[in-house]
């Protein structure tokens, strides 16, 4: 297997550019999930989906381009979402990424958070994803939106040891491949490709680029602990200020490391679900305060959760938000 190659393989069935129809279509799907109607919203995604390719190369509202394959769960949600994916992740990099900074994308996908970073704040990004073809795609969102030379690809799983070894693919979800035989509850579903083996720390040390990481996010299907290990002593707040991990299994084991290198942490808050966080998302574009996290001692067995310097400006702002999500609560 390559390491961050150039060559990009193409889909089998062609890439279709976005039509005036499929514009049409997903503008429409968008305009009606965000209105008062609760009902049918999968339906008529499901209805629309027959009328078009299944891979699609659009420019979601942002103004970033992407090439999608609308058979991986992941990318038909950001294709019919127009990139309102984890929206709590996506304030996060727009609140505490400089502009100009660097930002890390440790289990990419499809690229969509790390190409986002790339957008909206000129940043040096290294986008890490084991699967072939899924790095194959994020090399061509690269192209097609011109960032070669800011943007690195790291076809490797990151762990906190080198060498190589498999990757068990959900045939499913696409957001579910895994280091771990039983992360997807049926084995039966997945197949297994042998995947290169890279630490964080290593990495780094090799890349004058990334002396300093300002933004780390890092969702590897239950393989996080592993992933924060394989940092040695940099994962300390001088090094990486701001550090977003999905923490499924482990949790406590990677809650204790992180706070004893001198973390602070907050939780995705739960109650913002469905049209709670849409309304959210709103709110936080019109340029109002919202909470997406809480002190992680307030929400229990959160897995989505935010980590910066213990007091630092950013936890400082987080601790606010949540206090004037408190107050406007009881008012």
């Amino acid at each position: 297997m390559q390491h961050a190659t150039n060559t990009s393989p193409r889909p089998e069935s062609p890439v279709t550019s976005e039509s005036g129809f499929t514009r049409s279509a997903r503008h429409f799907f968008r305009w009606y999930r965000n209105g008062p109607i609760r009902a049918g919203h999968p339906a008529l995604r499901k209805l629309l989906r027959t009328m078009m390719p299944r891979h699609q190369r659009i420019v979601l509202r942002s103004g970033l381009k992407l090439e999608l394959d609308l058979e991986r769960v992941v990318q038909h949600t950001i294709f019919w979402y127009d990139g309102d994916m984890e929206p709590q992740l996506s304030w996060a990099v727009r609140e505490f990424l400089p502009v100009g900074g660097t930002l890390i994308d440790c289990g990419a996908n499809c690229g969509f958070i790390g190409l986002e970073a790339r957008l909206h704040k000129h940043a040096r990004v290294m986008l890490i994803e084991p699967h072939p073809e899924l790095a194959a795609g994020i090399r061509r969102n690269v192209e097609i939106n011109g960032w070669k030379n800011s943007c690195q690809v790291i076809e490797a799983a990151a762990s906190d040891q080198t060498g190589s070894t498999s990757l068990f693919v959900c045939q499913e979800y696409d957001g579910s491949h895994s280091l771990l035989s039983d992360w997807w509850p049926h084995p039966g579903e997945t197949k297994k490709v042998e995947v290169k083996l890279m630490t964080l720390r290593e990495l780094l040390n090799s890349n004058c680029d990334f002396a300093k990481v300002d933004f780390l996010k890092v969702d590897t299907e239950g393989h996080d602990l592993n992933v924060l290990k394989g940092l040695g002593d940099l994962l300390v707040p001088n090094r990486i200020p701001v550090l977003y991990a999905e923490l499924g299994r482990e949790r406590e084991a990677a809650c204790a490391l992180l706070q004893e290198r001198g973390y602070a942490g907050f939780s995705y808050a739960p109650q913002l679900s469905g049209r709670a966080l849409r309304q959210a998302v709103k709110r936080s574009a019109d340029g109002q305060p919202v909470a997406f996290f809480q002190p992680l001692n307030e929400v229990s067995n959160g897995a989505e959760t935010l980590w910066c310097a213990k007091d630092s400006a950013q936890a400082a702002r987080l601790a606010e938000l949540a206090e004037w999500s408190r107050r406007a609560s009881h008012e």
